[in-house]
């Protein structure tokens, strides 16, 4: 297990990436190759303090600091300081290997994980090699679960088994999100179901199986099928929504996780079968992106993991020329994924509903409507 922590130094760090994250608390691409694929992101500096889940919780999202190194009590969530005055009022973890295809087949996941890792009042362990054993007690630690590729291997072209979970551990889970914890599902990591078997949706599915959601085993939004003219100026996705050239479905306006995305990347992902779930993103056949409440929490389920990776944040990827985006002649003109995509919105809809618009989590960023 890996921790990660919210630290003000990563700031320079992301402003140097030109992640668009523009102020941290004192206090605290060319094909996905989805064909397989797996990776791990950036790591932080480790120190004191934990946060504890209860059952209700409540507030709007947004960081209120006193200035003197402590947070307002929010309902359900405990804030905690370590003796350098970093405050933590969200606990989230990590759970599987994280994608390594992305722009040019070799992207990695260190701009989420920094975005993760960068505001005062969060917290991340990252469990990316190993499977964890979900106890009551493990899982009391955490505010917001994010299941990823949870497969033995883990690398390109080599998923390996599928990490098993007992009845034991499913059920431990479903009492911990009915009980107010938040749980954030991703698939789509490798394989685009023709000649090769699917592992990334076979535990998520057995950890989800107390919802209404499920993963399918197929391949949808590949921008070999599709016809994407531009997919190229972003490092290969098809856009999800918006009005860009070869875009596919549409996001639902009036639901928490849609509100104020146009459009993201992604390239060969699961389409998501339910019945009782509110769907955020479809195209009329396919649902890409539901979300459902059970008991006192919230699940949250999307196709695709293009939206983990680094070069879909800062829109850069070392085999994309960065001058075709300032180039009027170019058909790339202003047309980097950082240019059409709303990672940064996604991410933030996803994280305050996955906790339940906890008051003292937040992400200072422009380009985020709030």
């Amino acid at each position: 297990m890996t921790r990660l922590h919210f630290k003000t130094r990563f700031c320079a760090a992301l402003a140097a990436l030109w992640l668009p994250v523009i102020a941290c608390s004192a206090g605290g691409g060319g094909g996905n190759g989805n064909t397989t694929g797996n990776g791990e992101g950036g790591q932080g500096a480790s120190g004191a303090g934990t946060s504890s889940s209860g059952d209700d919780f409540g507030g709007d999202l947004g960081l209120t600091s006193s200035g003197s190194g402590s947070l307002p009590a929010d309902a359900g969530h405990q804030t905690t300081c370590d003796d350098a005055g970093n405050c933590t009022c969200i606990n989230i973890a990590s759970i599987g290997h994280e994608g390594v295809w992305g722009p040019c087949s070799s992207d990695s996941t260190t701009a989420l994980q920094n975005w993760l890792n960068t505001q005062s009042t969060a917290q991340v362990d990252n469990y990316n090699t190993e499977k964890p054993t979900l106890t009551p007690e493990f899982l009391a630690k955490y505010d917001v679960i994010l299941l990823q590729w949870m497969v033995t291997k883990g690398a390109q072209n080599d998923d390996g088994a599928p990490w098993q979970f007992t009845a034991d551990e499913v059920n431990a889970l479903k009492d911990w999100v009915n009980n107010g914890g938040g749980l954030i599902a991703l698939s789509g990591y490798q394989c685009n179901g023709q000649g090769c078997t699917i592992h990334d949706v076979t535990a998520t599915n057995q950890l989800l199986s107390f919802t209404d959601i499920q993963f399918n085993t197929d391949g949808v939004l590949d921008p070999a099928q599709e016809g994407c003219p531009n997919c190229n100026c972003w490092g290969g996705p098809v856009p999800v929504g918006g009005p860009l050239p070869g875009s596919v479905g549409t996001w639902n306006q009036d639901t928490p996780i849609g509100k104020d995305i146009q459009s993201v990347g992604a390239y060969v992902a699961r389409s998501i079968k339910s019945t009782t779930a509110t769907v955020d993103c479809t195209d009329g056949t396919n649902n890409f992106a539901v979300h459902e409440d059970v008991g006192k929490g919230h699940v949250v389920a999307y196709g695709d993991e293009w939206v983990t990776y680094s070069g879909q944040w800062l829109g850069t990827a070392a085999c994309l020329d960065p001058r075709m985006y300032t180039d009027p002649n170019s058909t790339c003109y202003e047309k980097s994924a950082a240019q059409v995509f709303q990672i940064s919105q996604f991410w933030y809809n996803v994280v305050k509903y996955a906790a339940s618009s906890v008051e003292c989590f937040t992400i200072e960023d422009p380009t985020i409507i709030k």
